[in-house]
């Protein structure tokens, strides 16, 4: 039960009442609090979600990088297995911000960096979701434009290929603009007839496929240096859903499912989406006869005519699956940094702004270029604040919050128990920056060379650097400036402002004594 004075509190933070969410039905519920009883989703919905949004060809290119970058099938394989269990045992303990805040991860995060501290989470998943969402639609673009000209002669051109990202944009857009319940029932559409097409296109270019072709030299002049690059690539497919995990967790009642089944069902939905298309990236990209500064356009040049038609289905319903996921995170973030705006408004700025970003980096920049430098210095910002946030949880706030306390930047008047110091924790802050500062400078792609990034004879440190120097740091932080007692797991705290959830979970009341 709630007391009436949390009901008060919680007031204006909480979803609209009476508003299913469902296809079809715009959401109204943007970055407030999502009552016990509005959570009608289930932990299927998180591996639907994240299994079926990664049958995209945005995420596919990521299996075929490494074979660009000079392996072999096997190589490219094994680098991207390597990296993504790292990158999903990584955010897997994020799922459960969700269930027990009621909100998405980086208002959470607030209970770990400060209520404006959780600026910096808002930020980087607007980076991370503008330039996935790009890539989606560039990728799909690319397939629908290709595809136009093998079967009706359409030829490519800067127009055409600028009306076929248009095609894919709208699409997209339409769909975030509904909201969590059009998107997880998209998202069960998507992963089987996609899923299907895929399994298809094995055997449509096995004929071709020799696991021994290598179509460059090592990018970085050998082959572990080359091998660590592209296992660092593909960690950043998982720490890009580290956090957006809580846009879908929030919605799944800790009265009814358990912490495992959350856990599992987001990071086996993570992991496998993820594997799966890196294998087919690799394993078309070694059936290729040759590689060009598009995966798309070969793979189309490529294919027998009788699977044009289905690259055509991947590119409109894949592409729709992936960027979905990253515009729609992209507004609820947007809105996190402007609370007076509603999420409606806040993805229709995001996907303009994502659509500019796409046009920038294909006709501006080399695009195979972009998408490397992107992913290396997006990980070196977000590996630290993953490892604090999991970190926070585990150590520093063992699993309990304050949901009313997490949306005081929403009004004036008491800062709550995350206000810390003007808004800012500086154990999390300060150890973020200085990890992603070496993160940074650690990095070394075509577009940037950081002058720490020779530090291991070319070996890239930026990921695994950073992210040991923020955790380490704010542990340390932690016990040389332990925080306050009211900060403290409830077990520890007054009675007047212990919060109601438990290990069993249920909504977050303050208990006020009479």
């Amino acid at each position: 039960m709630i007391s009436k004075q949390s009901r008060q509190e919680m007031g204006n933070v909480t979803a609209p009442p009476g508003q299913r969410d469902r296809f079809g039905r715009i959401e109204q519920a943007g970055i407030e609090y999502i009552p016990e009883e509005q959570r009608t989703s289930r932990p299927r919905n998180l591996f639907a979600v994240f299994f079926g949004g990664n049958f995209a060809f945005s995420v596919i290119v990521f299996g075929w990088l490494p074979i660009t970058f000079g392996l072999d099938f096997l190589g490219a394989a094994s680098a991207s297995l390597v990296g993504l269990l790292l990158g999903t045992a990584l955010i897997g303990t994020l799922a459960l911000l969700g269930p027990r805040t009621g909100t998405n991860n980086t208002v959470s995060s607030a209970a770990h960096f400060g209520i404006r501290g959780r600026l910096i989470g808002s930020g980087l998943t607007l980076l991370f979701a503008l330039a996935y969402a790009a890539i989606a639609v560039w990728t799909s673009g690319d397939a629908l434009v290709a595809a136009a000209e093998r079967l009706l002669g359409i030829p490519v051109t800067d127009v055409t290929l600028g009306v076929g990202y248009a095609v894919i944009s709208v699409e997209i857009v339409l769909v975030a603009l509904f909201g969590h319940g059009t998107v997880v029932a998209m998202q069960r559409f998507v992963a089987p007839v996609v899923g299907v097409l895929l399994l298809i296109g094995v055997f449509a270019f096995a004929p071709a496929f020799d696991p021994a072709t290598v179509h460059a030299d090592y990018l970085l002049g050998d082959f572990w240096p080359t091998w660590i690059l592209s296992a660092v690539i593909s960690v950043g497919g998982p720490l890009s859903y580290a956090p957006t995990l809580g846009d879908y967790s929030r919605r799944i009642s800790r009265t009814r499912f358990s912490d495992r089944s959350v856990v599992t069902s987001a990071c086996l939905g993570v992991f496998l989406g993820l594997f799966v298309t890196a294998l087919f990236g690799a394993f078309t990209a070694a059936a290729l006869p040759r590689l060009s500064g598009s995966y798309v356009a070969d793979l189309v040049t490529a294919a027998p005519a009788w699977y044009l038609l289905p690259i055509l289905v991947i590119a409109l319903a894949g592409g729709l699956g992936q960027g979905v996921l990253n515009l729609y995170a992209s507004g609820l973030d947007l809105e996190a940094l402007f609370p007076r705006l509603r999420r409606l408004h806040t993805t229709l700025i995001t996907s303009a702004i994502a659509v500019g970003l796409l046009y920038l980096g294909v006709f501006v920049f080399d695009a195979v270029d972009s998408i490397t430098a992107m992913t290396l210095v997006l990980n070196g910002l977000a590996g630290p604040w993953v490892a604090i946030n999991v970190l926070g949880f585990l150590v520093a706030r063992r699993g309990e919050y304050h949901a009313a306390d997490l949306q005081r930047f929403r009004a004036n008047g008491p800062r709550g128990r995350y206000w810390f110091a003007g808004g800012w924790n500086l154990r999390a802050v300060v150890p973020w920056v200085i990890g992603s500062a070496f993160g940074i400078l650690a990095t070394d792609t075509s577009l940037y060379t950081g002058p720490l990034s020779q530090l291991a004879g070319g070996i890239d440190l930026s990921f695994a650097g950073s992210t040991i120097i923020g955790a380490a740091g704010y542990l340390l932080a932690l016990r040389l400036f332990p925080e306050p007692d009211v900060l403290r797991p409830a077990t520890s705290e007054p009675d007047s402002l212990r919060p109601a959830t438990s290990a069993k979970g249920g909504e977050p009341s303050i208990t006020v004594k009479q």
